[in-house]
């Protein structure tokens, strides 16, 4: 069997669907299976697609049927399929949903959010991570928030600092933004707040161990996302032994679980921000119950639901 695995993005970028490739691509290897990553479908014979996100895949995807018609289609699915772009009608969404033979998920948590008609080609394939060496190592001094991820609006990238600007008395901190920007407005955001608050610092994009590396330091991370499928920075820092702050929204609850206590609402960061470092509230438990979490995203179980999900196309 010959399986493409197809990128929205250049697979040579930081962005999380072109790490999920290769992750994906390394897995069927090891699987015995023939697989390539691609920017798109890349026209060489194939005899199955996996391509990730239903909207931005959707070219990759026809392309596929019109020069493979025997092909078979998985179209593994988004945090932003799921809670924005299919829900405000993608046309091209939805006929990419429509062409595939099988919907991966990477939980049961989304498939009742998938449009009605397509639940039933619903397949859970549970993401995974590579190999995390990095261990929480939090450095002496300021204490140390992390917020790790490409500055976009749907991830709202800077509610951090605007909740910690509002604190001057919290002096004995610092915000560190790790990522790039994804667009000029983000770009001049985070430039506007490191010369209005001295204690934020925008390293920009690093290469993945260095960007783990600072995420190992901090004695907090948090992940403020609108819209998420489960994201690489979360399972990366639960398995660094990182404290995990994060939006109340399904992504990070199929993570993280549903009676994990580190959840917020956008309007109550700075409290819980203020609970955190007046010591009402205890991070140093959040380590256990993510540990008890990380068990159900195994690269051994990732393998085995995509090898079983391939032998159903077989």
């Amino acid at each position: 069997m010959k399986v493409c695995v197809a990128s929205p993005y250049p697979l040579d970028e930081l962005k999380g669907n072109s790490v999920t490739t290769d992750r994906i691509v390394s897995i069927l290897r090891e699987g015995g299976i023939e697989a390539r990553g691609a920017h798109g479908f890349d026209g060489l014979p194939a005899d199955v697609l996996i391509s990730l996100h239903a909207v931005k895949g959707a070219d990759a995807v026809a392309d596929f049927r019109e020069k493979m018609p025997h092909g078979k289609v998985v179209v593994l699915i988004t945090g932003t399929d799921i809670y924005e772009q299919l829900p405000s009608g993608s046309k091209k969404g939805m006929a990419c949903l429509a062409s595939a033979d099988r919907i991966a998920v990477v939980g049961e948590i989304a498939i009742p959010s998938l449009p009605l008609g397509f639940q039933e080609k619903a397949v859970v394939v549970p993401c995974s991570l590579d190999e995390v060496s990095e261990r929480a190592q939090p450095q002496e001094g300021p204490f140390v928030i992390s917020v790790v991820g490409h500055l976009r609006p749907v991830k709202q990238p800077f509610l951090t600092i605007e909740a910690v600007a509002q604190h001057p008395e919290w002096e004995n901190l610092e915000v560190w933004q790790l990522g790039e920007a994804l667009d000029e407005d983000s770009e001049k955001t985070a430039r506007a707040w490191e010369g209005k608050d001295s204690r934020y610092r925008w390293l920009g994009g690093l290469p993945r161990e260095e960007s783990l590396r600072r995420c190992a330091q901090s004695q907090l991370t948090i992940n403020s996302s609108l819209l998420e499928g489960g994201a690489n920075a979360v399972l990366e820092a639960m398995a660094m032994g990182v404290p995990v702050l994060a939006s109340e929204i399904d992504g990070n609850r199929l993570l993280l679980g549903e009676h994990y206590p580190g959840y917020f609402k956008p309007a109550e960061l700075s409290e819980r921000l203020h609970e955190i470092l007046t010591g009402k509230m205890d991070i140093s438990l959040w380590k256990s119950l993510a540990d008890k979490r990380l068990a159900l995203f195994s690269r051994e179980k990732e393998s085995a639901c995509w090898l079983e999900l391939l032998e159903t196309l077989a």
